[in-house]
């Protein structure tokens, strides 16, 4: 049974927002992290073979024109272990429920709602075969930060408006921790799930 009264009808969505995470207002103005699918299903996974990070994260967020965005990212790459996820228990959640048939947008999604832990134990019941039903998602009990995370993820499966750049840019909204996911989910979205062995030659890959 849903949690919400209004579930099905017209309604539904004014419900939610108000059962939303306490300090995440929307705001109205900045620019949408992922412009379209049509984007997300491009084929470049190739063009980042002789890059590094920074040249990729310029080459994907520098067209934004906002500074302290780009002042959050060059303090993320200041303290880059050229690992992407944030913990092991990141890793290992990621890891176990990864399927090869997922696209760029459910790899992301499930980089991204792994990287919290309150979050994540809403959202692994709703990973299907080939896709993750993100719409379907619990939010009680999550951090502003998983809030973060999860609108990143709607945003980057349903290529709607639900979080932006502005918002991604405030530090005093979204955490390191949770700034540094949403940047690398947004890379994977892009690209697919081989910016996660990026800078790992070396090492042991991430995903083979």
């Amino acid at each position: 049974m849903s949690r919400y009264f209004f579930y099905g009808t017209k309604l539904s969505e004014f419900e939610q927002m108000m059962m939303l995470v306490p300090n995440f207002k929307p705001r109205r103005k900045g620019v949408i992290v992922i412009g379209s699918t049509q984007i997300l299903n491009e084929d470049i996974s190739n063009q980042f073979a002789d890059k590094t990070y920074k040249q990729l994260l310029e080459s994907n967020f520098s067209k934004f024109n906002n500074r302290k965005l780009d002042q959050r990212l060059q303090k993320m790459m200041g303290g880059w272990e050229e690992n992407c996820f944030l913990t092991p228990s990141h890793r290992h959640r990621f890891l176990r429920y990864y399927r090869e048939t997922f696209s760029n947008q459910s790899c992301a999604a499930l980089y991204l709602l792994s990287a919290d832990e309150i979050l994540w134990y809403r959202a692994y019941g709703h990973i299907l075969t080939d896709e993750i039903s993100v719409k379907n998602i619990p939010l009680q009990g999550i951090s502003t930060d998983g809030y973060a995370l999860y609108q990143t993820a709607k945003t980057i499966t349903t290529g709607k408006k639900h979080i932006y750049i502005n918002e991604i840019a405030d530090d005093k909204l979204i955490g390191d921790f949770a700034f540094r996911a949403i940047i690398v989910g947004i890379l994977i979205a892009r690209y697919g799930h081989e910016i996660l062995n990026f800078g790992q030659e070396k090492k042991s890959l991430c995903i083979k």
